[in-house]
């Protein structure tokens, strides 16, 4: 992991973003770590730091700004494209637009704008923003959306860049990232869910450790089950 990497890990873990534990999921799982990104992009200071993050991984993990639109999906990555478009213009001096989808269509106004707000051009080159992607698919759908409703515009998808990669299997049995690659779109992320434990592993965080012998043995069972390097 990069120094930047670090800190991001240790910033989510110090905002409660990021528990370390048994938490039961949705699916059913039994996970030894639990990511809820509103909790630190509910106010200007967390949002600019999460932000930043995200700038250096456009730069260390893209190589650099190499798109023309950002595309946040409702809900929680709409304020995510919109401050990394800002931070691109203030350090770097490059206009980058941004939008977003809407989960409900709007039954008045333009009509263009009914499922879709944002500027888009022909042979646009696209990063989807999201905080995970936990099987990929809601991603396709909004993709092949987009390719189907400006099928003249030739967009072109450069990838998706999430926070943190779970590096599971759904319950499908497939990896969220090797779905996306199916589509033709690659997945990016700042941090690996596994690199994080690693780096974690009995370290201090403000005096206590987050990470300790009975969460690390947790998380390597539950990789022996779930995990991506296991299929």
């Amino acid at each position: 992991m990069k120094k930047w990497q670090g800190e991001l890990a240790e910033f989510l873990a110090r905002q409660g973003a990021l528990l370390f534990g048994e938490f039961k999921l949705k699916s059913g799982r039994l996970s030894p770590f639990f990511f809820n990104i509103a909790k630190t992009v509910s106010n200007g200071e967390g949002l600019l730091r999460i932000g930043e993050f995200y700038f250096k991984g456009v730069l260390d993990i893209l190589g650099g700004v190499k798109f023309d639109f950002i595309l946040g999906p409702a809900y929680k990555a709409i304020p995510l494209a919109a401050v990394i478009s800002m931070l691109i213009y203030s350090k770097q001096g490059v206009n980058i637009r941004w939008g977003y989808d809407r989960k409900e269509e709007k039954a008045y106004g333009v009509s263009a704008e009914k499922w879709f707000v944002g500027e888009l051009f022909k042979g646009d080159r696209l990063l989807l923003v999201d905080d995970v992607a936990t099987t990929g698919r809601t991603k396709i759908d909004l993709i092949r959306k987009l390719r189907e409703v400006f099928s003249d515009y030739n967009l072109r998808f450069q990838g998706v860049l999430i926070l943190l990669d779970r590096e599971e299997i759904g319950e499908d049995g497939r990896y969220s990232g090797d779905i996306l690659r199916d589509e033709g779109v690659p997945l990016y992320s700042l941090l690996k869910v596994s690199e994080v434990f690693e780096y974690l592993y009995n370290k201090p965080v403000d005096d206590r450790i987050l990470v300790s012998e009975k969460e690390y043995r947790l998380f390597q069972d539950y990789r022996k089950k779930y995990g991506v390097s296991t299929r």
